[in-house]
């Protein structure tokens, strides 16, 4: 991303895969989005491939924002499900990565393994949290149990829209409540969480409010 066009190419592709999906896109299609020449267009990126590793570089920038330490630190246990819900937003940016994880893979040799580093450090962060609450008393659930839990959540959080493709739900909000619903729905009994953030939490599946969380307050600092 280093100059003001290449930024547009990215920003551009990123939304026409969003949109379309990313086979459906060819660097044609977003040179005449941008109303640009496919040779301008080469000049920054020389073919899609590089689009889409860059897009996954941005990408992972994003997350490892997310999980640095410094902002896990500040997760408290009544946060988590929160947390959880900027989590979504960062995925569903890049959607298109998660429509058909496979089909990228095998397009794109480079984005294999971006997008490989990119889930484990997901993994990693989700489990150094469940760790931290199993140790302060606030989740019940051994180290093994613990593990799972992190696969649980690593799989709706990366493949429940798939699933919501599937059922023509493809509202944005409505695909982040259901993954948060499913999550809560699964994991709230094993937190101990004082009663009413335990009701609100309780309150949020019933009402659909967990859509409209934004929980930056998470984040700042």
């Amino acid at each position: 991303m280093a100059g003001k066009t290449a930024k547009r190419v990215l920003v551009t592709a990123l939304a026409l895969f969003n949109e379309h999906g990313e086979n459906s896109v060819t660097s044609v299609d977003i040179a005449m989005e941008m109303d640009i020449s496919p040779g301008n267009l080469y000049y920054h990126f020389k073919g899609k491939e590089l689009i889409v590793d860059a897009l996954i570089e941005w990408h992972n920038t994003e997350m490892q924002q997310l999980f640095r330490p410094a902002t896990l630190d500040k997760v408290t246990v009544e946060d988590f499900f929160y947390f959880l819900a900027i989590v979504i937003d960062k995925l569903q940016v890049f959607r298109f990565l998660y429509r058909s994880p496979a089909d990228i893979a095998e397009k794109y040799p480079r984005a294999k393994r971006l997008h490989k580093s990119l889930i484990k450090q997901l993994e990693a962060g989700l489990y150094s949290l469940l760790q931290r609450f199993a140790a302060q008393q606030q989740l019940a659930a051994t180290s093994a149990q613990q593990r799972m839990m992190v696969d649980l959540i690593s799989m709706i959080l990366t493949q429940s829209s798939q699933y919501d493709d599937l059922r023509a739900v493809n509202d944005s909000i409505s695909q982040k409540f259901h993954a948060l619903s499913l999550i809560m729905t699964a994991l709230l009994p094993r937190f101990a969480l004082d009663e009413q953030t335990l009701s609100q939490l309780q309150s949020a599946i019933e009402h659909h409010s967990m859509a409209n969380l934004t929980g930056n307050d998470v984040l700042e600092g």
